[in-house]
């Protein structure tokens, strides 16, 4: 499946979700449950995403023997729901530099439908890869004593690997690219004001247009953080730019299949 595909599944729909995560990650629900819940908010198409397995330590991330088990059960699922919801399988691919993404041949090779390529973990000075992703005091706790409290490094080298993980390919999918704005906003309240920001910003618009890749809104922090990824102040540029767009929930609890994205198109089609 091409993002062109992907994109031609969910013209036509807003009853769909590309991006959730159950017990083979860090979600709370099996995947039965998630497709119940799904099933029950009338979604046409749900896509299923679990963190992949990943070559840094992480208590979020499938493990690589499970993948087996995941595709199995999909394709269960996929069977079972035959009618009534499209069943898609997917994957949630790190990016990890250049030696470890969506774009080398395991993740190739798996049977897959599509893959969204995320940057979570960032490299330090010395090249130790961090989870700058979750709970702010971690990442705090990081910056400080891993990142040598250079926030600009940090947020820097994110979108350095956003670009690095577009330009390689192999995903479908640009999953929640300025996610690194959750924490970094909440140490500096401005830093999505200034302007070498907004140039970061605009050079994943400009390399993700190039690519012709879909571009994630990602609505799971909306209601707890009061935000989207991207952030809201940024989609103008991204409908200006073509940008092939999909509003995902990033669900990991089954009360939470649709959380946000109503509001999402709601606010997107106001744009002019």
């Amino acid at each position: 499946m091409t993002a062109e595909d992907i994109i031609s599944l969910t013209k036509d729909t807003d009853l769909y979700n590309l991006h959730s995560h159950t017990q083979f990650c860090d979600g709370r629900a099996s995947m039965e449950d998630m497709a119940a819940a799904a099933r029950r908010r009338g979604m046409k198409i749900w896509g299923i995403s679990p963190h992949a397995p990943i070559c840094v330590d992480s208590p979020c991330n499938m493990l690589r023997e499970d993948v087996g088990d995941y595709i199995s059960e999909a394709d269960r699922l996929k069977e079972f729901y035959a009618g009534e919801m499209k069943i898609l399988t997917g994957m949630e691919v790190d990016y990890v530099g250049r030696d470890f993404g969506a774009h080398i041949d395991y993740f190739q090779k798996l049977p897959l439908d599509y893959r969204i390529g995320s940057v979570h973990f960032v490299p330090n000075q010395d090249g130790i890869y961090l989870d700058c992703d979750g709970k702010f005091e971690r990442f705090d706790s990081y910056l400080r004593d891993g990142f040598e409290n250079d926030l600009r490094y940090v947020v820097e080298k994110f979108f350095e690997h956003t670009l690095e993980m577009i330009e390689l390919g192999g995903f479908e999918i640009l999953g929640h690219f300025d996610k690194i704005a959750g924490n970094a906003a909440m140490k500096d309240p401005e830093i999505e004001n200034t302007s070498w920001y907004e140039a970061l910003v605009d050079d994943v618009i400009r390399h993700a247009s190039w690519a012709r890749i879909a571009v994630e809104i990602n609505t799971k922090s909306l209601f707890d953080k009061n935000r989207f990824f991207p952030a809201e102040r940024w989609w103008r540029k991204m409908k200006e730019a073509g940008l092939p767009l999909v509003v995902n929930s990033d669900a990991h609890y089954p009360e939470k299949v649709n959380l946000g994205r109503e509001e999402a198109f709601r606010i997107f089609r106001t744009i002019e």
